[in-house]
C-alpha cells in the first residue's frame, strides 16, 4: 500500500470546535490509511505547536483553510500558513482547498479565486444540519487524496523536495561505493555517512548517486534533498543554501523552518563541500547546525568533505574514502565524453596516466579532446599542462576548471603558510617526499605542513613518502613556484644525496646507497637539471656525474642528466669536468655494449685528461678501452692498454684502479684458457680489492676463480666459490652478477631441484632490471 496522504488542517483557534467535527468526518479513512491529519489540536504536551505546524505545512499534499474572520484576522494563519500554502500551490506542490466554516467576505484574498467546499462556499455553521456539509467536505477532499496517489503511482506531477535534485552526471567506476553509501542512508535507524576525497575525485557526483538509487528513492521519496556548500562560508549561510534546497521561502526564522520541514518525517540529506562553512572560521557554528540535524531520528544524513576532516558533534559511520580511477574506468569515462573513436588510440593511455584517475581531470581532457587530434592534444599538454583543464566559461565553477577546484583547497582555512611552501616544494619534486626527508625540505614544521596536506588532500601519504597526483602537481608548479631560499633548501639537499650516495653502489655501503637513491632518482633529475641551468653549475655537474655508479650498478641504465651536465661544463669552459662528464657517458654505453659509441666517448676524454694532467682520468680511459677490446675478443691490444693503465694507477696510488687493471689482465688470460696466468691474476687482485672494502671487484675475482675450477671438472670446489662471490654480490646489490652466479650454480647442481631453485632466482634477478635477452637464454638452456 503506498504512504498515505498527508492532510494539514488550518483554523484559527475560535474555530477549534467545527475544526474537530471535520476530523471526526476524517478518522475512518485515517485510520484505514488513506489519508494523515494533523492540526493543531494535535500537538502533543510539550511540543512547540508553531514550528511543528511549519514542518508539518512544508510536509503536506493537502491543505485544507477553515475560512472564518478570525483565520482572516490572524497573522499566522492567513498571512503565513495561508500565504505559504499558496506558494507552494504555485509551484504545484500541494493542493489548497478552502473550506468556509463561518460566513465571512474572503474573494479578495489570495485563495479567493479557489473552488471551495462544500460547493457554492455556503459557510457550514449555515446549513441546518452540518453533518451534511461536512460529508461534502470529506468527499471531495477524498478526492484530491486519491488524485495525489495517482500521480504518485504515476511517476508524474510535481515531486516535493526531490524536484530540485540535481541530475546525477557521468559515474563511473564507483558502483561499490554508490551501493554501500546507499544501504547506509536507508537502513533503519538511517545512517550518517561522511565522505572524504581530494579535489576532483568525484564526491559531489557519488552523493547525487546515492540519491538517485531506487532504494534510496523507494525509502524517501520525494524527500530527497542535495545541499551545495561550496559558497557557504559560515553556518548561517549553510543555513541558508539548506533553505533554499528545501524551498523554505525568505523569512524570519528560515533556519529554524528549514529544520522544522525536515524533522517533519523520513528524509535523506546529502551536504555537499560541508568543509566550506566548518573551515571557514565557523566551526562550532557549523558543528552546532550538524548537531540539529543528528538529533533528527528519522534523518539520513550525508555529507561530503574535501580532505580528510571528520566534522564534530555527530556519531559519523567510519568514513568512505574516494581513491583514483583504475585505468579501464578513466578510459570508460574519457570515452564517454570524448567520443568512442578515441578507444585504444595509443595516445590516449599516456594522456590518462598524466590524469591519475582524477575524474575531474579527465573530464575536463576528455572536453579539450572533443572533435580534436589525441597526438594534438598530447602536444598542448606538453605546452600549457594544467591549462588545458579547463572548460569554456568555467573559470570559477570547480566542476568546469581544474583551476578553480584546486584553489577551493588550496584557500582553505587550514592552509597555514608552512603547509603553502610544502605544497610548493612537493610540486617540484616527481617522487614525493620521504618523511625522513620532510625535516631537511622545510626545517622545524615539515611533518606539521604534511598534515595540512594529506588532511586537505592536496597531498597524500604511500609507502613512507608524501606525493602529489599529477595533475594537481602540474598546476601547483605553474601557479605557485617554491620561494628562492625554499627551492634553494631542496636542491641542496637532493643535490648532496648525489654527490655523497651516488659513488658507493658496488663498493662499501652500496646496497643502502642503492636502496636510498632509487626512490628519488625523478627528484634527483629533476634537481640537477635546475641547478645545472645557473650561472655556476660546478657542483651540479659533479653530482650528475656522482649518480653514474648507482645508474651502472642499480640496473637504471638511463644516464640521468649526464648530458646536460656535459653542456653545461662546456659552457663554463671546465675542461675536467667536461672529460669526467664525456667519460662517464662512455661508462654509460659501454653497460649497454655500444662499443663503437663508447670506445668515441673514451678516446674524447682521455685527450681531455692528457691536457689537464689528470693522470687517474688519463688511467681510466685506458683501462675502459681495454675493456672495450677486451670484449670484441682483441686480447692483445686489451692487454697492452691494461699494462699501460696498470703504472699509471699505481704513479697516483689508487689501489682500486691497480686492483681493476691486474684483474682485467686475469680476464684477458681466462679467455686465453691461461687458466694458471688467470688464477695469478685474480689471486693478485684480491687482496687489493678487500683492501680498500670494493666488494664488487672482490666477488668478481672470486667468481672467476670459480668459472676456472669449472672448468678443471671441480664442481665442488667451483660451487663453493660461486656461493661466496654470490653473497658478495647480494650485499651490494648487482642484479645482473646475482643472476648469472645463480646460473652457473644451477649448471653445476647434481639433482633437479637444486638447479630449479637456482634458475628461478637467476630468472627474478634479471627480470628486476629488464634483462628478457638473458631470461630468453636461461630458459633455452634449462626450460621455462
Amino acid at each position: 500500500m503506498s504512504d498515505p496522504v498527508r492532510l494539514f488542517i488550518s483554523a484559527a483557534p475560535k474555530d477549534a470546535a467545527l475544526r474537530d467535527e471535520l476530523d471526526v468526518c476524517l478518522k475512518p479513512h485515517e485510520r484505514i490509511g488513506r489519508i494523515d491529519v494533523w492540526h493543531e489540536g494535535r500537538v502533543g504536551a510539550g511540543e512547540e505547536s508553531a514550528a511543528e505546524a511549519r514542518a508539518r505545512l512544508e510536509a503536506a499534499d493537502i491543505v485544507a483553510l477553515l475560512v472564518s474572520p478570525d483565520l482572516l484576522a490572524s497573522d499566522r494563519h492567513h498571512h503565513e500558513e495561508a500565504a505559504r500554502a499558496l506558494a507552494r500551490s504555485a509551484a504545484g506542490e500541494v493542493v489548497v482547498v478552502p473550506v468556509p466554516v463561518r460566513h465571512c467576505d474572503w474573494s479578495w484574498t489570495g485563495f479567493g479565486r479557489l473552488k471551495p467546499l462544500p460547493a457554492g462556499g455556503r459557510a457550514v455553521n449555515a446549513w441546518p444540519d452540518r453533518d451534511e456539509p461536512w460529508n461534502e467536505v470529506t468527499r471531495g477532499l477524498l478526492e484530491f487524496a486519491e488524485q495525489v496517489t495517482r500521480r504518485r503511482a504515476a511517476g508524474g506531477g510535481p515531486r516535493p523536495g526531490a524536484a530540485g535534485l540535481p541530475d546525477v552526471g557521468r559515474c563511473i567506476g564507483r558502483d561499490a561505493v554508490v551501493e554501500a553509501l546507499a544501504a547506509a542512508v536507508s537502513r533503519d535507524p538511517p545512517g550518517r555517512v561522511l565522505l572524504l576525497g581530494a579535489a576532483g575525485i568525484g564526491k559531489s557526483t557519488v552523493s547525487r548517486a546515492v540519491l538517485h538509487r531506487p532504494e534510496v528513492v523507494a525509502r524517501f521519496g520525494e524527500r530527497r534533498f542535495f545541499v551545495a556548500l561550496d559558497a557557504a562560508p559560515d553556518a548561517a549561510s549553510a543555513a541558508v543554501a539548506l533553505a533554499d534546497a528545501l524551498r523554505v521561502p525568505p523569512g524570519p526564522e528560515l533556519r529554524q523552518r528549514a529544520l522544522s520541514l525536515l524533522a517533519a518525517g523520513p528524509a535523506v540529506l546529502a551536504l555537499d563541500n560541508l568543509e566550506t562553512p566548518w573551515d571557514g572560521g565557523d566551526q562550532a557554528g557549523t558543528e552546532a547546525l550538524l548537531a540539529e540535524l543528528a538529533a533528527m531520528p528519522q534523518l539520513a544524513l550525508m555529507a561530503s568533505v574535501r580532505g580528510a576532516g571528520r566534522p564534530g558533534r555527530v556519531a559519523w559511520s567510519a568514513p568512505v574514502e574516494l581513491r583514483p580511477l583504475g585505468p579501464a574506468e578513466a578510459e570508460e569515462m574519457f570515452c564517454a565524453i570524448a567520443g568512442e573513436e578515441h578507444r585504444g588510440e595509443p595516445a590516449l593511455a599516456e594522456l590518462l596516466s598524466l590524469q591519475e584517475g582524477v575524474p575531474l581531470a579527465i573530464d575536463l581532457l576528455a572536453s579539450a579532446a572533443q572533435g580534436n587530434d589525441l597526438v594534438n592534444l598530447r602536444e598542448e599538454w606538453e605546452l600549457s599542462r594544467a591549462a588545458v583543464l579547463e572548460r569554456g566559461g568555467g573559470a570559477r565553477d570547480r566542476l568546469r576548471s581544474w583551476k578553480a577546484s584546486l584553489e577551493l583547497s588550496i584557500g582553505s582555512r587550514r592552509m597555514t603558510a608552512e603547509a603553502h611552501g610544502l605544497l610548493a616544494a612537493l610540486a617540484v619534486l616527481p617522487d614525493g617526499i620521504a618523511q625522513r626527508d620532510l625535516a631537511a625540505v622545510l626545517p622545524g614544521a615539515g611533518p606539521a605542513a604534511a598534515r595540512v596536506l594529506a588532511q586537505l588532500r592536496l597531498a597524500y601519504f604511500e609507502g613512507g613518502r608524501l606525493k602529489m597526483l599529477s595533475p594537481v602537481r602540474e598546476y601547483v608548479s605553474a601557479a605557485y613556484p617554491p620561494a628562492a631560499e625554499a627551492l634553494g633548501r631542496v636542491m641542496e639537499h637532493y643535490g648532496e644525496l648525489a654527490r655523497t650516495l651516488g659513488p658507493l653502489p658496488g663498493g662499501p655501503g652500496g646496497t643502502e646507497a642503492a636502496a636510498r637513491l632509487a626512490p628519488e632518482t625523478a627528484n634527483l633529475d629533476a634537481m640537477i637539471r635546475r641547478g645545472l641551468a645557473e650561472a655556476d653549475a660546478g657542483r651540479w655537474i659533479d653530482a650528475a656525474a656522482a649518480l653514474t655508479e648507482f645508474a651502472r650498478f642499480s640496473g637504471y641504465a638511463a644516464p640521468l642528466p649526464l648530458d646536460r651536465a656535459l653542456e653545461a661544463a662546456r659552457r663554463a669552459g671546465d675542461r675536467r669536468r667536461e672529460a669526467r662528464c664525456v667519460e662517464y657517458l662512455g661508462r654509460i654505453e659501454l653497460a649497454r655494449s655500444q662499443h663503437a659509441e663508447a670506445t668515441a666517448r673514451y678516446e674524447q676524454a682521455l685527450l681531455l685528461y692528457q691536457k689537464v694532467g689528470d693522470v687517474l682520468g688519463e688511467a681510466n680511459c685506458i683501462h675502459s678501452l681495454g675493456d672495450i677490446e677486451l670484449a670484441r675478443s682483441q686480447h692483445a691490444e686489451a692487454t697492452a692498454r691494461y699494462e699501460q693503465a696498470l703504472p699509471l694507477y699505481q704513479k697516483v696510488g689508487d689501489v682500486l684502479g691497480e686492483a681493476n687493471s691486474i684483474k682485467s689482465l686475469g680476464n684477458v688470460a681466462l679467455a686465453r684458457s691461461q687458466h694458471a696466468e688467470a688464477t695469478a691474476r685474480y689471486e693478485q687482485a684480491l687482496p687489493l680489492y678487500q683492501k680498500v672494502g670494493a666488494v664488487l671487484g672482490e666477488a668478481n675475482c672470486i667468481l672467476s676463480l670459480g668459472n676456472i675450477a669449472r672448468a678443471h671438472g671441480d664442481a665442488g670446489a667451483a660451487g663453493a666459490l660461486y656461493r661466496e662471490a654470490l653473497a658478495l654480490y647480494q650485499r651490494i646489490p648487482a642484479p645482473y652478477s646475482i643472476g648469472c652466479t645463480h646460473y652457473y650454480l644451477a649448471a653445476i647442481a647434481l639433482d633437479l631441484t637444486t638447479q630449479r631453485r637456482h634458475v628461478e632466482a637467476a630468472r627474478a634477478a634479471w627480470r628486476s632490471i629488464d634483462r628478457m635477452d638473458l631470461i630468453a637464454r636461461l630458459d633455452q638452456r634449462f626450460g621455462a
